[in-house]
């Protein structure tokens, strides 16, 4: 699939929202202000008729300088307004709207939300916690983005046994765009054609990230998307959206 070219403001968060909206009054999913963070509103967007399982959960600009994770989440929503409404989705659109707009991994008080998913203080990760605890996911999706990154990877834990080939089809889909990351050591963990299957047991050590709690406490499959930043927006964008798009493959 080839999206339109267009101008993107890629940190520009109230005109991520003012889309969003527009998604939403388009295909029937529901969008909501659930608080005020670092003096910015955020907001939830799910299905009308949301169950409590078997739930597909998205969440992207956790990061605020991945802009693309905002921008692809976003445009597979606009290349997917028929079939919206009959997902079951809970997305979170930018986790870190101050972060976007200053362009900084860090939320205003320097601190890296992707490290404090256990007992956090942050009160959107609360709500999040709150709001998740007695729901079941199908599948957890966090899009991100890297900076030293030489093409697409992708992050998916795992107990050990055999797993699925899903993770080499959404590798697959994306080089369409990007190249897969030819590395085989990313932040010092083996990456094998782009995947990398962290132990639960070793987590980062600055702390617990939003994908590990997501796969620990609901025992899901989990999946983090990472494309390289400093490569063409566009180019990046594409390879987020063919990276959903084969979720649902």
């Amino acid at each position: 699939m080839r999206l339109s070219s267009q101008k993107y403001r890629s940190h520009d968060y109230k005109f991520l929202v003012q889309r969003w909206k527009k998604i939403c009054q388009k295909s029937g999913l529901k969008m909501r202000k659930i608080l005020v963070l670092d003096n910015f509103p955020c907001f939830e967007v799910c299905s009308p008729k949301l169950a409590k399982k078997d739930i597909i959960y998205f969440s992207a600009g956790i990061h605020g300088d991945e802009s693309g994770s905002t921008e692809g989440l976003l445009a597979w929503a606009q290349s997917n307004l028929g079939k919206l409404q009959s997902l079951p989705l809970l997305i979170y659109p930018c986790l870190n709207p101050w972060g976007l707009v200053n362009n900084s991994r860090f939320d205003a008080s320097g601190i890296d939300m992707n490290r404090i998913w256990a007992n956090s203080k942050n009160i959107l990760i609360q709500h999040i916690l709150n709001r998740t605890k007695d729901l079941h996911f199908e599948t957890v999706i966090n899009l991100h983005e890297d900076f030293d990154g030489q093409g697409v990877y992708l992050y998916e834990p795992s107990r050990g046994g055999r797993p699925s080939k899903k993770a080499e089809s959404i590798m697959n889909a994306a080089s369409a765009f990007i190249r897969v990351d030819p590395r085989r050591t990313i932040d010092c963990r083996k990456a094998t054609n782009g995947i990398i299957r962290p132990r639960p047991s070793n987590p980062p050590k600055e702390g617990i990230p939003e994908a590990l709690h997501f796969y620990l406490k609901h025992q899901c499959r989990t999946f983090t998307f990472e494309t390289p930043s400093e490569f063409d927006l566009e180019l990046r964008v594409q390879a987020h959206v063919a990276m959903i798009e084969e979720i649902f493959n």
